[in-house]
């Protein structure tokens, strides 16, 4: 499981993740985490960064997820 950090600024852009679910496979809201290695800026939608949280692969400090609905 990989530490990112959410650096709290949102900006248009694309996702780098684009899951199945993904919100901005196009230009979009994404936001800017820190990840391994070396910090570097992962561009990610929210959909994406729950999902990734959710199946294990990223974990957020104090983060918590709402149960799917």
């Amino acid at each position: 499981m990989k530490k990112v950090e959410p650096s709290g600024v949102v900006l248009k852009g694309v996702c780098s993740i684009q899951t199945e679910r993904c919100t901005a496979k196009t230009e979009a809201p994404v936001t800017a985490v820190w990840g391994p290695p070396g910090q570097t800026q992962i561009n990610v939608c929210r959909v994406c960064l729950e999902e990734k949280m959710r199946l294990g692969e990223w974990e957020v400090e104090g983060a918590r997820l709402l149960p799917h609905a």
